[in-house]
This record gives structure tokens, sequence and C-alpha cells, in this order.
């Protein structure tokens, strides 16, 4: 076999593995999307089933009936308090790290990477004791210092890996014409880190979005749930309705959806290679 067809039977085999993954991944989003214009009836007689018509009584019945409106703002408090507290914290720290080089970074860098390997499950007892003892338990601030704080050490690494890429003469730049520290970090370094803070932020705005363990154990109150605890309220104890709780699913699910098709390219760039430099 020639180097050439060999080239073309890897790249058919290749493009073909790909092909099915994508259908593997996508289906259960097709079949969600389309059964959710089922009635209920039909969705128990046939799973699989096309609807017979397009029926939009089951968003309606999600969105008028599960108080997703409620859900939303608390998610969205949470998300953008969380999100605001881990980029503040990771940036500077970030660039603390980077810059200064203190001899005991190796021993924060090693607490960090131990902050990152415990399980959050594992502290929520202790979580649950400290929130109510400073009278945090069942609030949004309760759930949102305890979601920045685990977020904290992986965006922490990610800006300092940022802020490694730059030269150092340019900070030494700033210092040779006088400017002070704080002069630096907030007129040079800051407007170069904006697409690394950028991309922190989005990885973790969806994470926060998505996060059920944090507000099912904190919030008590159903006026304070978020979307993926309120979620719970559309399966019943004894029956469900299978397509308004799809509906439900679906509309939870818009805000990371947009934010991703939005800033693709930033996520994508997190994901692969960590914050770059633009």
């Amino acid at each position: 076999m020639s180097d050439e067809r060999r080239i073309n039977f890897t790249s058919a085999t290749v493009l073909l593995f790909l092909s099915v993954h994508v259908l593997i991944v996508i289906f259960p989003f097709i079949w969600m999307i389309y059964s959710t214009f089922k009635t209920n009836k039909e969705f128990m007689r046939s799973v699989w089933s096309f609807p017979t018509s397009l029926s939009f009584d089951a968003y309606i019945s999600a969105w008028s009936g599960g108080a997703l409106g409620g859900y939303t703002i608390n998610s969205l408090i949470i998300m953008a308090g969380s999100t605001l507290i881990t980029v503040i914290v990771a940036t500077s720290a970030g660039y603390a790290l980077a810059v200064y080089r203190p001899r005991w970074m190796p021993v924060v860098e090693l607490g960090m990477t131990a902050a990152m390997a415990i399980p959050a499950y594992v502290a929520l007892v202790p979580l649950v004791v400290m929130l109510r003892g400073a009278g945090l338990l069942d609030t949004h601030l309760g759930v949102i210092l305890p979601t920045a704080a685990f977020n904290v050490p992986v965006s922490i690494f990610i800006m300092q890996a940022f802020f490694n890429t730059l030269p150092r003469e340019l900070y030494d730049a700033g210092r040779v014409d006088g400017a002070s520290e704080w002069t630096i970090f907030f007129r040079i370094a800051l407007p170069i880190a904006r697409p690394a803070m950028f991309t922190v932020a989005i990885v973790n705005m969806i994470w926060v979005w998505n996060d059920f363990l944090f507000p099912v154990v904190f919030i008590n109150n159903p006026a304070r749930k978020t979307l993926p605890v309120g979620l719970t309220d559309f399966v019943g104890e004894h029956i469900t309705n299978y397509p308004v709780m799809l509906a439900a699913i679906l509309i939870a699910a818009l805000a990371p959806l947009v934010l991703f098709v939005i800033f693709e390219r930033q996520i994508t760039a997190a994901l692969v290679g960590g914050a770059v430099k633009e």
C-alpha cells in the first residue's frame, strides 16, 4: 500500500470515528428537544417516536409552574459573585507568584495542588458548621464563598502560567520609568492579561451555573434555590411529566449554551492550552 493510500485510509478511519462519536454525543440532545413537543401520554407510549404535532405546552408549563425565573436570578447572583471573587484573587495571586517568585512559592503551589485534589464532598460537613457559625447558611453568600474557594487554586495556576509567558523586561521598563509596583500591575499587567482573565471568568461561570452540590447542601429556603436544584421540582414522587421536565432542562441549559457559542474561542483555548496571550 502506497503512502498516499495509507494516509487516505487513515484519514477516512479517523473521520468515520469522529462522525460516530459526534452522533453519539448529539443524539441525546436532539432526542430531548423533539421530546419536549410531545404530550406525556405520547412520551410514555413511545419514548423514541417523534411528536404527532408541535406543542409548546411543555415550555409554558415549565416556565409558569416551575418558578424558573426566580431560580435563574439566584443562579445569576451566585455565578456573578463567585466568578468575580475568583478572577480577582486568581489574577492578583497569579501575578505575584509569576513576577516576584518568592522562596516559599513551592510550598504555596503544593498547597494549591493539595486543595485541588480534595473532593468537595469531603469538606461539606466542616463547611456547614462554619457557615452556620458565621450566619451564612441558607444565603447566597454562603454558596458564593465556598464555590470561589474551590475554584481559586486552578484559576491561579492558569493566571500564573499566563504571566510567566510575559517578558520580565516589560516590568523592568516600568520600574525604570519610575512606576510603582501597583502602577505596573494595574497599567501594564492587567490590560495585557484581559484575555486570560476572560478565559478564567467564562470557564468558572459555566462551572458555577451547573453546580448542584453546594446549593443543594447550603440552601434550604425554596426561594433561594438555583436552577440545577430547582429542576428537581419537576420530578414527581409517583408520576413525572417528562416533556415538561425536559423543557425545564433545556431552558436551564440555554445560558451556558449561549456563552459557549459566543465565546467558543476563549473556552477552547482554556481547555487546550490554558490561558493564551492575544
